[in-house]
């Protein structure tokens, strides 16, 4: 029974011909409306193709502006271009938010040269040395991507990148190694030596929002290779343009045009209409980052539930951290969980701070000493709260 209700969704018609070119992995043959920001970026990489010098450039710009796909486009790219010069040119493109330690970052690239390298049993200092050895010995360069870097010098400071940049002083060998750092903004910056601060900050380039026509084309292109020929109307393509344009992010566009599809094809409709994009937007909202939340820990979950329901309850824009405290203790009571010390829940705030969940302010008059405002932007507190809900149930009662 179940093999033949596979087979008949299998075979059922669809108005996609590819999915996969909807999803946020996928790299396309152009960059529509990034074309400038390429060339910038080629440009600060002119001296490691004609020079075979390192270099070190920052990527920066909100979510959803193409700063990963950019990078990996430019990774793609980069590798003929050495060819034609005649030496190896590799390129490894690591996310530290899920390679999230100096060790998992660097086993990620010393993996790269040796596959069969075990997942344990070497420090990262030896795993850098090892990749160094290997550029060494075989003359080859190397180009890191390190992408999400503001949350991973958020959780482990700069070290990890100080060692990448100095991998080679005390050998004397030429620096293989050049880094392209992507972040949300360059505050992590103000962490760094200022020989590493400088050389980033003079090496950027920055990805503004799109705009809702610049969004409007980005969905065209990925609609003639994700869908049947005249599968989407237009007015859903300019619809979907216009909800998202208001965060400019085409992740969020891409998917909420994808969840148009899947509407489409669970009514057997045939074509993506404006309706089914409004039931994809009433699913789906930018700022809630499922992936985010869910790797929260516990109590920074509890905390973040904690904020919600204050928030809503309330009605106002922000609250003081002794009320989300009380708040918290309840939500820990809730679960079963013994609630955390002051301390504690301070170092919970500064690590959601520092992922853009919550933005925390002075509290002002007449409020004193070391209280604060905590607020959520942007994002409706009740939908946040019923996400938590959904996680913490999963995690808590299993």
């Amino acid at each position: 029974m179940y093999g033949e209700m596979l087979e008949e969704e299998i075979l059922r018609e669809s108005v996609f011909v590819d999915q996969s070119k909807l999803l946020p992995d996928y790299v396309p043959e152009r960059l529509v409306h990034r074309d400038e920001e390429f060339r910038k970026l080629s440009g600060f990489f002119r001296p490691v193709l004609e020079n075979r010098s390192s270099q070190r450039v920052l990527i920066t710009g909100p979510v959803g502006v193409g700063k990963t796909v950019l990078a990996k486009k430019f990774g793609q790219q980069l590798l003929p271009a050495a060819k034609r010069r005649n030496f190896r040119m590799d390129y490894i493109h690591v996310n530290c938010r899920k390679h999230r330690t100096p060790f998992m970052v660097l086993h990620r690239i010393a993996s790269y040269y040796n596959p069969r390298l075990p997942p344990r049993g070497f420090s990262p200092e030896e795993l850098l040395d090892m990749t160094v050895r290997w550029l060494n010995g075989h003359d080859a360069y190397l180009t890191l991507t390190l992408d999400e870097l503001d949350f991973f010098v958020q959780q482990n400071g700069p070290d990890l990148l100080y060692s990448l940049s100095r991998a080679t002083e005390e050998s004397g060998a030429p620096n293989r190694l050049s880094i392209i750092a992507i972040s949300r903004s360059d505050r992590f910056l103000n962490v760094l030596d200022p020989a590493t601060q400088s050389t980033f900050m003079h090496n950027r380039v920055r990805l503004d929002k799109y705009s809702a026509r610049q969004l409007s084309d980005i969905l065209a292109q990925r609609a003639k290779e994700a869908f049947k020929p005249d599968a989407v109307e237009e007015d859903t393509i300019s619809l979907i343009a216009d909800i998202a344009s208001r965060w400019g992010d085409a992740r969020f566009a891409l998917e909420l045009l994808l969840r148009a599809g899947m509407f489409a094809d669970e009514e057997r409709a045939g074509k993506v209409t404006p309706e089914h994009a409004r039931r994809a937007k009433a699913e789906v909202h930018p700022e809630v980052r499922r992936e985010v939340l869910s790797e929260l820990r516990l109590h920074e979950q509890l905390l973040m539930l904690a904020l919600a329901r204050r928030l809503r309850i309330t009605g106002g824009a922000y609250v003081l951290t002794g009320e989300l405290e009380n708040a918290y203790r309840v939500a820990c009571e809730e679960y079963g969980e013994k609630h955390r010390g002051h301390t504690q829940i301070w170092q919970y705030l500064g690590r959601m701070e520092g992922l853009g969940l919550i933005d925390v302010r002075p509290s002002g008059r007449p409020h004193h000493g070391r209280s604060k405002r905590i607020s959520v932007p942007d994002v409706p507190v009740g939908m946040l709260e019923k996400e938590l809900e959904k996680l913490l149930k999963k995690k808590v009662k299993g």
